[in-house]
Order: structure tokens, then sequence, then C-alpha cells
């Protein structure tokens, strides 16, 4: 659960004394409930944590904060804009409400930064006279009727029937001695770990989405291809039809509705009856049948061919969701920018600004689809520290490898990410090319310039001989399906 009653007049009271004075250097907004404010006193700075998260509400002092997305969100542009330069001047919890206000000030300017955390929860920066200049939190606005410029009211207090009960749980804070903040450091080793945690596992069951989608789809058309594929017999039985009717044409009649007619078995003789449709002559009958021969044997070998490539969906589906179970937390974390395309980039594969490919051990690998897409691919979804690549001097699109802080990409995936660098730029069907790869951080757009047109520093540059293996093993994961066996 959130930080307890107790727990939070703990943090509060130690940082609005311990921690007053210390000057807002840095913010982020990651997530919609929770934001970060990197504060400075003399002698070292610390982390601010404020999430309104549900069951991970708190006020903490963090060691690291969750990645932020490319594109800053409204609210975090708001945080620097209005918080960078001004002092902590205070703290105070009102605990009715559930409510932590955080006054900041300079010399003429004063400001609060308000953390609600009853449902639905949300950050509120406001003015000193209340009014609100923005806000974050999922349908905070809507329940809460706010909005920038209106006057800020707290919350509908807890009854006071769960107001007593949630005072009556004790702390769980254990302050060591050597930590800067206690209390506050001491609330985010209770959910901190609870935090990373969830969100992995919500990252999980993002990236598990379209391949579960798939193995859903996939799995119902093939109980009817493979219907379809099993009417292989049927076919035989027109064929058998045809060649008996065709042998004993002479003692047809035109009109009738059945006829008995000896066929010649393995087994021996047998008297086989058979349905005639008056409409047609003997000869006509018997091509029906063979017609229907022809056609449902085209039908079976079609359908036996779509079994193959639909059993190939649905192990390649298998095989990644396989490969997600066994991702290990940071690994999940590191593609922290999944949470971010679901409020505005995710969606069906097709909506998305990227072709997604797998490459060696499962790495995703992204690929812009156009001028805007490049854009919108390079600047927004990918992270600093994530790898661009682009095939050199030549037009095509921009290629990006998502990667961990840190994180050194492999001689593998390079390779990969460097192919279809190549085969998406006027170099495609070239037997070699040179690709620059460059950390994103030093890829800037080209002032004025057309979409997609960027200029790069301190890149590298890779000379790749085209294997058509890896190619083409690449080029059937589009979409985010890894093969069995990458």
């Amino acid at each position: 659960m959130s930080l307890r009653p107790s727990e939070l007049e703990q943090v509060v009271a130690e940082v609005g004394s311990r921690l007053a004075g210390a000057v807002v250097q840095k913010a982020w907004c990651p997530l919609p409930r929770l934001a970060y404010l990197e504060m400075r006193v003399p002698g070292r700075s610390f982390l601010l944590c404020l999430c309104a998260e549900g069951e991970l509400a708190r006020l903490s002092v963090a060691e690291e904060r969750f990645p932020t997305p490319g594109e800053p969100a409204p609210f975090q542009r708001w945080l620097r804009q209005e918080l960078v330069g001004l002092k902590l001047a205070g703290a105070t919890w009102a605990e009715a409400e559930r409510v932590v206000t955080l006054d900041f000030q300079s010399e003429d300017t004063r400001r609060r930064l308000v953390l609600e955390l009853g449902a639905p929860g949300g950050l509120l920066l406001l003015t000193e006279n209340g009014r609100v200049l923005m806000l974050s939190g999922e349908g905070l606005a809507q329940r809460r009727s706010l909005h920038p410029g209106a006057q800020w009211t707290s919350p509908e207090p807890l009854p006071a029937d769960a107001l007593l009960r949630a005072k009556a749980a004790a702390s769980r804070l254990s302050p060591l001695p050597t930590d800067f903040a206690p209390y506050a450091e001491a609330a985010e080793r209770v959910l901190g770990p609870k935090d990373k945690t969830s969100r992995a596992e919500a990252i999980r069951r993002r990236l598990a989405l379209p391949y579960r989608a798939r193995l859903k789809r996939s799995g119902r058309t093939l109980e009817k291809v493979r219907a379809e594929a099993a009417r292989g017999p049927e076919a035989e039985k027109h064929r058998q039809l045809g060649e008996l009717l065709t042998q004993n044409l002479y003692r047809l009649k035109r009109g009738a509705t059945e006829v008995t007619l000896t066929a010649y078995t393995e087994s021996g003789m047998e008297e086989v009856q058979v349905k005639l449709d008056p409409k047609r002559t003997p000869k006509e009958e018997a091509d029906w049948h063979f017609h229907q021969y022809r056609r449902l044997l085209r039908g079976v070998e079609h359908a036996r061919q779509r079994e193959a490539e639909l059993a190939r969906e649905v192990g390649h589906a298998e095989a990644a969701l396989k490969q997600l179970e066994a991702l290990d937390e940071a690994s999940l974390l590191a593609q922290a920018e999944v949470l971010h395309l679901a409020a505005g980039e995710e969606g069906p594969p097709e909506a998305r600004p990227f072709k997604e490919y797998v490459g060696h051990g499962g790495h995703r690998i992204w690929v812009g689809k156009g001028g805007e897409d490049n854009d919108t691919l390079t600047f927004k979804v990918a992270r600093p520290y994530h790898l661009w690549l682009h095939a050199r001097g030549l037009p095509g699109s921009h290629v990006v490898v998502p990667l961990e802080k840190s994180a050194e990409v492999s001689q593998e995936v390079l390779l990969d990410a460097a192919h279809l660098a190549l085969h998406h730029s006027g170099a495609k069907g070239e037997p070699r090319g040179e690709v620059s790869w460059v950390p994103v951080k030093f890829v800037k757009k080209v002032k004025g310039g057309a979409h997609g047109q960027v200029l790069y520093t301190r890149e590298k540059t890779l000379v790749v001989r085209v294997e058509p293996e890896r190619l083409e093993r690449l080029l059937k994961t589009r979409g985010g399906e890894a093969p069995p066996g990458t």
C-alpha cells in the first residue's frame, strides 16, 4: 500500500525542516502521477520523488529516477519553467484530505506544488494565491473539475471512521543513521522496489499485448484453415465418382435423381448409389464431380500453405512471449518508452511512426516509416542514450536501437541495425554500403529543414557487406515477431 498517514507525517516534517532552503535544479515528470525534483543543499544534491499513483503514492528521497520520454510532458515543462531556481520554503501534510503541499520561493516569486494522494490522485502547480498553473494526473481534471486558471480547493476529507483506521496503522519506516534524509529515504526503501517491479510488469504486459492478440487471432484462423486442409478425402471421393460416372455414361438417363453403379475396388466389387442432378446431362454430371475435385484440391493445397504460415506466426508469437517472460526487471525498465507510447504513439503497429524488427538476442530495432515519422522516432520516441543509425550520405530511414542507459550495443545487434539502415535507404539492393551510428543525443534537427533532415556529430562509420541470410532473417521479424532461435 501507499505511505501511511503516520509515515507521511514523519516524511513531510523532515522535508519541511531538514530540507528547507534546498534549491530546485532540475525537474522531471516521466508519468502523469510521478515527478522528480533534483534539489541542492550546500555540499549535496538529492532527488525528491513525488508519486500520487495508488498504492505507490509517496513523498521520498530516491537514488534514481524513472526514465522520461523524449518529448517532455507539459507538466514537466511547467515545473522547469516555474520551480527551477526557487528554494523550498516549507512542507505541510493535510491528513484528512491526504494532501502534501510544498512551498517554493525566490525574492519575487512564490509557487506551490501540491500532491493529492486520494483517488484519482495527481500533481498540481499553483500560484501563491492558489490558482492552478498546470496539473497532471489521468482523470484528475475531470473528477476534480479543475483546469489551468481555476482556484484550487482541497479534495473532500476522508470519513471520520476511515481516518481513524488509517491513523491507527503504525509506521513502517526504519531510518538509518547514515541517511541524509532518514525518513524520506526510508520511505523510498519501503515503496521504491515495489514501484520498479510494478512498472516492469506493466511494461512486460504492454510488450506482450500485440503477441497475445496475434496468438488469439492466428489461433482462431488456424482452426478454420486446418478444417479446410482436411478436405482431401472429400476431394478424392468426387474424383472417384467422376471416374465411375464417366465409365457408365451409357447407363445414365437424363432427369434421373440417382443411380446405382458397380465400382471395382481393391476389396472387390461394390455397389455405389450416386445422387444425380436431374438438370444436368450425364456428361455434365461427371464433369461437375471432376470440377469439385479440382476446386477442393486447390483449396486443400492453399489451406496447407496457409496452415504452415499461421503455425509459424503462432510459433513466433509464443517464442516472443517466452522471451518477454524471461526478461529481468532491469531489461524491462530499460524499455520504459513503451509506457509513453501507450499515451500517443502505440496502438496498432501500423499507427506507430516506426516499423519494429527483432535483432540478435531478441533486441528490438526501430525503423522510421518516412520523413515526419523519422522526426517523431528520433526526437520524441527515442531516448538520448539510444543508438541512432543512418545510411551514410544517402536518403533513408532513421534507425534506432533502444538501449539501457550506459549499456554497450553488441556487435551482432549493430550489424543487424546497419543492415536495416541500408535496406531502408537509397542503398537498397547494393552488396555493400556505409552506415553512420551515434547516440541519439548527438543528432539535431536542421532548423528550417525538411522532415527527417538532421545533423549529427561524433559519429562512427561501419562499412557493411550485406549478408542476404541476415537481412532475410530480420525482414521476417517485422512487427516485432521474433523467429524461434533469435
